[in-house]
Order: C-alpha cells, then sequence, then structure tokens
C-alpha cells in the first residue's frame, strides 16, 4: 500500500481545523503491516471527522477505527488502519 506525500500533506492540513491534535502515521504490525493514522494522544475521531479522513483518501482506501487499550490514567486508546475497500 502507498499514500501520496500529497494525501498526508492535506490530511494534516484539514484535520488540524477539526482540533484533532497531531496526527502520526504507524504500520500495525497485527495486521500485516497495514499504515495506521493516531489523532492526538490516541483520540477518538467523530463520525464527521472520520468521514472527511475517508473522503480525503484515495477512493480504494478507507479508515477503520481499532480500539488499542485502556489506560485508566488517559483512558480509552484509539487508532484507524487504513485498508482497502
Amino acid at each position: 500500500m502507498r499514500l501520496d506525500l500529497k494525501t498526508i500533506t492535506q490530511l494534516y492540513n484539514e484535520m488540524d481545523c477539526y482540533d484533532v491534535g497531531n496526527i502520526e502515521i504507524g504500520a500495525s504490525e497485527f495486521n500485516k503491516g497495514t499504515f495506521t493514522l493516531r489523532f492526538g494522544y490516541w483520540k477518538k475521531l467523530s463520525e464527521e471527522n472520520v468521514e472527511r479522513v475517508n473522503y480525503i483518501l484515495p477512493d480504494h482506501l478507507h479508515i477503520v477505527e481499532q480500539f488499542v487499550d485502556e489506560d485508566e490514567d488517559c483512558g480509552e486508546l484509539w487508532n484507524y488502519l487504513i485498508l482497502r475497500k
């Protein structure tokens, strides 16, 4: 899977307006190296923001919410898998 730098830049620029915090890109060890996105400190996105991200991604990709863990100090930790449709 590939993500164009223009797409990554657009994600950063457009999502910055919606108070989601920093965006980090990673790889999921559990899903065959699938790219992941993390917003802020493991923030859960609103449904509207999930739709915004999916609109920015190429047509053959979408994000899927993934509950990672629950930390007693920070609460629920979320990231988003980028998968093929």
